[in-house]
């Protein structure tokens, strides 16, 4: 398994891999939807401009597993970040890094529902 130091270089390379060659930002954000053998990815980048602009993220090239095992060391490992289905990594050019882990219950509630339709 990887580290957590691992699967966040794994993504800052992802990232700067879908940035327009010779882009420049302010810092680039990738938002990740997690839920039960389902991943999804958005994201964008602040020009120096202050002009948000879309990744390419058909392009966007991330092993899912990095996401699985980051899930898992954040339910496992201090600082532990319970049940979270969404995450928000943000990119900046002097390659520090943020990430805030977020549960949202309306996605968990839409799943839910969506579930309970199909069974």
């Amino acid at each position: 398994m990887r580290t957590q130091k691992e699967i966040f270089n794994e993504i800052a390379i992802s990232i700067i891999n879908v940035l327009p060659q010779g882009e420049q930002f302010n810092y680039a954000v990738l938002e990740i939807k997690r839920l039960t053998a389902n991943l999804g990815f958005t994201g964008y980048y602040i020009t120096p401009e202050e002009k948000k602009k879309w990744l390419n993220i058909f392009d966007f090239n991330l092993d899912s597993s990095c996401i699985e095992e980051l899930y898992t060391i954040t339910q496992t490992q201090s600082p532990v970040h319970k049940n979270w289905n969404r995450a928000k990594y943000t990119l900046f050019p002097t390659a520090k890094m943020q990430i805030e882990y977020i549960w949202d219950e309306a996605l968990q509630n839409e799943v839910d529902k969506i579930n309970n339709e199909t069974t």
